[in-house]
């Protein structure tokens, strides 16, 4: 038999879906070679996952034993609740109503007996001649008062122990529903055999890992105009759940990004025959082509495409990343949601009301800033706020240090925009050429007293087959587009003045061979 400690939770390093605890405490050691057992560890522990260490010494053999400690009969009587002591209450009323229904029921069969010797006795002394009426009268008058009142005495008795059973059921009914049945408890605690040449007080540490715990950052983001420009603050927060049965009361906590579970291996090499063939014919005459969305695949301002066949984790960019906590902080273990701040920082900001009629008719306010933040920020939920409040949610893509960060910070509502498209088909009979014409009308309004300057965005197609041009008309875009991008996007710069309505025009045609197929 060992000797029993117990070593607190001093650091706990948070995983996608476990963590790693880490145990940490002084233990006294006598010279040469002995058996810990350290007492508290989660019923989940992962059994090959623990370590020990000591100061000055070494571990053996470190390993984790389980044992089942069945519920006493006295504990069943420590009430923690109020409906447990209300039952308490309710069974020793009733086993005191029993007795006393005990005692009435004795003192009637006591008068039953009384009665009949009385009765037995006018006999006897009536066939004698030793009548006695006046006596006899007043004993069974005695008789017949006692009598009333122990059966009144009985059925007040047996009306009392009905009320009480019937109230003891209710209440054990909602106890089921207020507190747990009393199971047996697991006592979980990890054996060690530590050898030690002199003794004395050592540092013991164990780390084992853990399951049913999870963490994603989530953020707030906060526009603001001062004097000197705009800014925005964004502060960067770690939501953290734990049920493992053990709480983390003033921990370091660590949350890391790594997935030491993932198994990775290199692929196996395969052949790969290339082969040549003739084209057919209709491969000769006929392009297939195809009209496609496509994101713009980046880190940063406009964001990656969110993988909707994986399951939900974290984009750390493809490096494994570990995020300290500057506080000591208490994670209790009931599956709730907790916030663990990790850090947070101003950057100067430049913000403009952004319009795209393709999406939405509402015009938001768009805020571009460098990550100038400590560490690169995580995919996550942000919490939108500017001077007058809360304004949204939106979602942060996974952006490197020092890279622009794009957020929406709510919409105007004196702002709207409308779009209209109409299409025009036009095919050469001589040379079965295809002309596809666009034609988009859009409508800005502005409703309030101020005028206000709005970015415009819209897209067209880009051509990657030298069959299939696309041009945009200059000379029917009004007004003049701002630039366009590669990506297609055609940006419009203009003021909005109050109370009043412009129109915007922007045409282009998409040309392609006769022998293109598929538009």
């Amino acid at each position: 038999m060992g000797t029993l400690f117990t070593l607190p939770v001093v650091k706990v390093t948070v995983l996608e879906d476990r963590a790693l605890v880490e145990r940490r405490g002084e233990v006294p050691l006598s010279t040469g070679t002995q058996r810990l057992h350290i007492q508290g560890l989660s019923p989940l522990a992962v059994d090959r996952s623990i370590q020990a260490k000591v100061s000055g010494g070494t571990i053996s053999q470190a390993r984790i034993r389980r044992t089942i400690l069945p519920v006493q009969p006295e504990a069943l009587r420590e009430h923690r609740t109020e409906v447990s002591r209300r039952i308490a209450e309710l069974e020793q009323a009733l086993r005191s109503a029993e007795a006393e229904r005990a005692r009435i029921e004795a003192r009637k069969r006591l008068l039953d007996s009384a009665r009949a010797d009385l009765f037995r006795a006018i006999s006897e002394q009536t066939g004698a001649g030793q009548a006695r009426p006046e006596s006899w009268r007043e004993q069974l008058e005695t008789l017949r008062r006692e009598q009333t009142s122990v059966d009144k005495a009985l059925h007040d008795n047996v009306k009392h122990q009905t009320a009480l059973k019937q109230q003891l059921e209710e209440t054990q009914a909602s106890q089921a529903f207020a507190e747990p049945s009393a199971e047996p408890r697991l006592d979980v605690q990890a054996e060690l055999e530590v050898g030690h040449p002199t003794g004395g007080p050592a540092t013991v540490s164990i780390t084992y890992l853990v399951p049913c715990t999870a963490w994603r950052p989530s953020y707030r983001a906060t526009l603001s105009r001062d004097a000197a420009g705009e800014s925005v603050t964004l502060e960067c927060e770690a939501v953290v759940w734990q049920r493992t049965e053990e709480e983390w009361k003033d921990v370091e906590l660590a949350f890391s990004t790594a997935r030491p579970t993932l198994g990775a291996t290199p692929p196996r090499l395969q052949e790969d025959r290339l082969w040549l063939r003739d084209k057919t014919e209709r491969e000769r005459q006929v392009v297939e082509v195809a009209v496609r969305e496509e994101v713009i695949q980046t880190t940063g301002e406009p964001g990656a495409a969110p993988r909707e066949d994986a399951l939900p984790g974290m984009d750390d960019g493809g490096e494994a990343l570990t995020l300290a906590s500057p506080h000591r902080a208490t994670v209790p273990p009931d599956g709730e949601p907790y916030r663990v701040p990790l850090f947070q920082f101003t950057a100067p900001a430049k913000s403009e009301l952004l319009a795209c009629p393709e999406q939405s008719v509402l015009v938001h306010r768009v805020a571009r800033f460098d990550n100038t933040g400590p560490s690169v920020l995580l995919a996550g939920p942000v919490n939108l706020v500017r001077t007058n409040g809360y304004v949204g949610r939106a979602q942060l893509r996974f952006t490197g240090k020092g890279e622009r960060v794009k957020l929406g910070f709510g919409s105007e509502d004196a702002l709207r925009v409308s779009r209209t498209e109409d299409q025009a088909r036009e095919t050469s009979r001589l040379t079965g050429r295809k002309v596809t014409t666009h034609k988009v009308r859009l409508f800005l309004s502005n409703m309030g007293a101020q005028a206000v300057p709005v970015a415009i965005e819209e897209r067209i197609p880009v051509s990657e087959v030298e069959s299939v041009e696309v041009q945009l008309l200059r000379e029917h875009t009004k007004p003049a587009p701002a630039r366009v991008s590669e990506e297609g996007i055609v940006r419009f710069e203009l003021t909005a003045a109050p109370r009043s309505q412009q129109e915007l025009a922007m045409d282009y045609v998409v040309t392609s061979a006769s022998k293109v197929a598929g538009l």
